[in-house]
């Protein structure tokens, strides 16, 4: 038996000629700006650590030790693409969280749950603040769309 893909599935369910599908990267819309187009790490995950005691923030810095992976896995998607593009900038963020971490099997096993969690939830159908090619929300404006703060 043959199993299909996680992005199969979500082909399947939201055909592939969905208005927001994949295409070239876009254009014409602000020069990212990891201030103004990236939350660092979604999902709570650098809201989460910010509230942490100060002792955490004194052992391991004042954000994530792997945000800065975030940030680039921001970028890919503020300006979208192909559907290799989306794959391979997932894949990167595992591997930066991966390396990132000083434990080897701590940061493989963190960042093959972020990878999934950004394969699935990241989709451009979706109409959410950090889906893939969410830079188009940028156009015309520098301000944060709501909902990304």
């Amino acid at each position: 038996m043959q199993f299909k893909t996680t992005q199969q599935i979500l082909d399947t369910l939201c055909g592939r000629d969905h208005p927001d599908s994949f295409g070239p990267p876009i254009e014409g819309i602000p020069d990212f700006d990891p201030e103004k187009h990236s939350d660092g790490c979604s999902g709570g995950m650098s809201a989460s650590y910010a509230r942490l005691p100060r002792w955490v923030h004194d052992k391991f810095g004042e954000t994530l030790p792997w945000r800065h992976c975030c940030v680039e896995h921001d970028k890919a998607y503020y300006y979208g693409g192909t559907r290799d593009d989306k794959l391979a900038a997932d894949e990167a963020l595992k591997d930066c969280v991966a390396t990132t971490l000083e434990d080897e099997n701590a940061g493989l096993l963190l960042g093959l749950a972020m990878q999934m969690a950004v394969t699935i939830g990241g989709q451009p159908y979706f109409a959410t603040a950090y889906r893939w090619g969410y830079g188009e929300d940028f156009r015309g404006t520098e301000d944060l769309p709501s909902g990304r703060e």
